[in-house]
């Protein structure tokens, strides 16, 4: 089972994307209370080499053999990817192979760090998370170390746009009742008036259930409402915005069971999804999942998506 690649994984924003993850299994900045998978097990705002970054691109070229040139390689999985300390090395190497753009989902906090915004230079995309310039909601939101100063995230990716020369698609993370109110969405228009070379906001919400049943998704009007009142000179779309899926790719079709797990640990899915996603028949995925869960490693929910269930040593 790979311990790095999944997918590709077809999204609306970035085509077919082949993840990269490069952190131990809910490693991570904050703790944010709208998270699709868990709770951070591992909070920490010191980068470390989690892996070799010559492992990872010996995977990488491995899976690129097996697939269709994908979209996008993207940094992301299910910890906050900026904490590797090799980072900026694997978007070099990923530069260099010159199969397909690089971009990297981050939630922003370490962006106050000259050495994360001078590594990041080298993606192409950057899809970074802003849910509030005011310290308390972000608190409350996000429960971050006590040691994380929010103006220094916000400095930070100041600074980081009017440098960069890729895409920045900018991701407001809407809790309603937390960050939805007219003195929020007046402090976010005010910050995002003064970040250069923005391509685009996005507006998302808890359209999986969160880790705290407190956190509930956004309406479409409320969505829309939150829209209308940003009034920013720049494309918004929402979570709620239908833009048909990318083509579905061809791959050689991996074991079951690796498959499967792999692809859960980051993002939890539903049967249909699977199918798309791994190129597996409906009735082989449903037969995996069946004995997955027997062995306590998948387990579904209310909503119908199946997701991995983790252990201490998952990612290690």
């Amino acid at each position: 089972m790979n311990k790095f690649v999944f997918g590709p994984v077809p999204s609306r924003r970035l085509g077919q994307s082949l993840g990269i993850d490069l952190t131990p299994v809910k490693t991570c900045t904050l703790d944010c209370r709208y998270c699709q998978l868990s709770a951070t097990t591992h909070q920490t705002l010191e980068r470390q080499m989690f892996c070799d970054p010559a492992e990872v691109i010996e995977e990488l070229r491995l899976t690129l053999d097996e697939i269709d040139p994908p979209d996008w390689l993207t940094f992301s999985g299910a910890g906050e990817p900026t904490l590797h300390a090799g980072l900026g090395r694997l978007l070099a190497e990923v530069k260099a192979m010159g199969v397909a753009p690089s971009c990297v989902i981050t939630n922003s906090t370490l962006l106050g760090r000259e050495d994360v915004r001078s590594e990041l230079l080298l993606s192409d995309r950057i899809l970074p998370t802003l849910t509030t310039v005011n310290e308390a909601t972000f608190t409350r939101i996000h429960r971050p170390p006590v040691d994380l100063i929010l103006n220094e995230v916000l400095d930070g990716l100041r600074k980081f746009c009017g440098m960069y020369k890729g895409i920045v698609d900018l991701e407001i993370f809407v809790c309603p009742g937390l960050n939805d109110t007219p003195i929020e969405i007046a402090g976010l228009q005010g910050y995002i008036a003064n970040l250069s070379n923005l391509a685009s906001i996005y507006l998302n919400t808890a359209v999986r259930p969160p880790v705290d049943g407190e956190i509930r998704p956004a309406s479409v009007d409320e969505l829309e409402s939150f829209k209308e009142h940003l009034r920013v000179f720049v494309p918004i779309s929402t979570a709620f915005d239908h833009s048909p899926l990318p083509r579905k790719g061809v791959r050689k079709p991996p074991p079951a069971h690796e498959a499967i797990q792999a692809l859960l640990l980051r993002h939890p899915c539903s049967i249909g999804q699977m199918e798309r996603v791994l190129n597996l028949s409906g009735d082989l995925i449903l037969e995996t999942l069946k004995n997955l869960k027997a062995q306590n490693l998948v387990e579904v929910g209310h909503d119908g998506l199946w997701r991995r269930q983790l252990n201490n040593s998952e990612h290690a």
